[in-house]
């Protein structure tokens, strides 16, 4: 009968998306009024960043309630081709990235251009090892949960976490020495804006898959997974994968192909 009556799939209706998006929207406003130096505009960022974090936990927890009541089988089909639909959206925002890097590389007599500082890879190749391995990690939690061996998945998404964790602090250290000690600032030029703009926007994806993978947690800790009810579980890992792909390419074409150009 639940798969005779198509309503027994639809979502409940609920308020939360409109406040995610209200707050996702101001957050991206009161970025550029706060690069315009507008006072309280810091203040009311914060407010924003908090207001989707809440809105994006009551949203998750929605879910997560409301799926109990549903035919798994044929909701999890849904929400994976639902997540796939939006990982490919993500993907082509990227490519826009890539392509602007690629073609104002191209475009010019040379590149770096002159002025610029050569960018270090030592760090930021072991940056790349960690993230990579933690891939590695991510996938033995989910092994180890199928197999029903839940402290071992437990220990090993803690460790993912840590990585993750990890990773962000190189980042945060190289973006901290490159403007503060080299001067190299987003507003430096061509090169210096692709580098903040593809960097920050991975790191923040980073950071929502360590909000991913730290939800993901908290629910196994709470026993609400199954064999047959862990689709949270797959659509985090499917997302750590993909920002450790995007890293890879960025990794080569930012820092590898411009050490090769000098």
């Amino acid at each position: 009968a639940a798969h005779v009556d198509a309503s027994h799939h639809n979502p409940v209706p609920s308020f939360w998306p409109i406040i995610l998006a209200s707050g996702m929207g101001a957050v991206v406003f009161l970025v550029f009024l706060v690069y315009l130096g507008i006072p309280t505009a810091g203040v009311l960022l914060a407010l924003a960043a908090l207001l989707s974090l809440a809105a994006a936990a009551g949203w998750a927890n929605t879910i997560a309630v409301e799926r109990r009541r549903m035919d798994q089988v044929q909701t999890n089909k849904d929400l994976t081709r639902g997540f796939f639909f939006f990982l490919a959206s993500e993907a082509m925002i990227f490519f826009a990235y890539f392509e602007y890097l690629y073609l104002t590389r191209f475009s010019s007599t040379s590149w770096p251009p002159a002025g610029m500082p050569t960018l270090e890879t030592a760090m930021p190749a072991i940056a790349t090892l960690i993230l990579v391995s933690s891939s590695f990690t991510l996938n033995w939690s989910v092994a180890a949960f199928l197999k029903n061996h839940r402290t071992a998945a437990k220990n090993w998404l803690l460790l993912t976490i840590a990585m993750g964790i990890v990773f962000l602090g190189m980042q945060g250290f190289e973006w901290g020495f490159l403007s503060g000690v080299m001067g190299f600032t987003v507003s430096a030029g061509a090169f210096s804006s692709a580098f903040y703009l593809m960097t920050g926007f991975h790191g923040a994806h980073v950071t929502v898959g360590l909000i991913m993978l730290s939800l993901v947690y908290w629910r196994m800790e709470k026993g609400e997974y199954t064999h047959d009810y862990h689709m949270s579980l797959k659509a985090a890992e499917y997302y750590w994968h993909f920002v450790d792909v995007v890293w890879i390419l960025l990794f080569f074409s930012i820092y590898l192909l411009q050490t090769g150009a000098r």
